[in-house]
């Protein structure tokens, strides 16, 4: 699959089943994730974990939902990637690496045909738990920046149009 195709083939996936990913394809997918452009390329200020084990995604799951009771804000997904950064040479740019980190994960996951989403609540679900982030093994000054869900789709879901310009562009020239 070209990278456009693997693009416009990635999607946020809300429901997954219980089939594991391949290690040799998270690999590939951590790899990717560790080639985003990153703010002064400061790649030693951010760490990545996968999260396999049942038991710690029960809890990420449980923490994270507690602004949203009864919610399962992991939908269920084996596999959660949890980007740690301790603050930046640049202030508040570990947000944005986080954003290029995850979306390079998700599109090379696309192109291996595995599910993923990007995930808000659990960021907030380990930040506000410091068993948690002392579970994941953050070292001192670190927090969640961002994590991202794999797997493989429960069923289909409605995709956007891929083949649709979905934000507005105006050409200055």
């Amino acid at each position: 699959m070209n990278t456009l195709d693997a693009i416009k083939a990635r999607h946020s996936s809300r429901g997954f089943t219980d089939k594991q990913i391949s290690d040799d394809d998270l690999k590939a997918i951590l790899f990717a994730g560790g080639q985003a452009a990153v703010g002064g390329a400061d790649f030693k200020s951010m760490k990545l974990y996968a999260v396999q084990d049942p038991e710690l995604l029960k809890a990420i799951d449980e923490a994270s939902a507690k602004k949203r009771p009864g919610s399962h804000p992991l939908y269920g997904a084996p596999t959660l990637v949890v980007l740690a950064s301790k603050e930046s040479i640049l202030p508040s740019i570990e947000f944005t690496n986080a954003g290029c980190v995850i979306q390079n994960m998700m599109v090379a996951a696309a192109d291996l045909g595995i599910d993923s989403i990007y995930l808000w609540m659990s960021m907030y679900g380990i930040n506000e738990e410091p068993e948690l982030m002392k579970r994941l093994g953050f070292p001192e000054g670190f927090t969640c920046v961002g994590t991202m869900a794999l797997g493989y789709e429960t069923k289909a879901f409605p995709k956007l149009k891929a083949e649709e310009q979905r934000i507005e562009v105006e050409y200055i020239k």
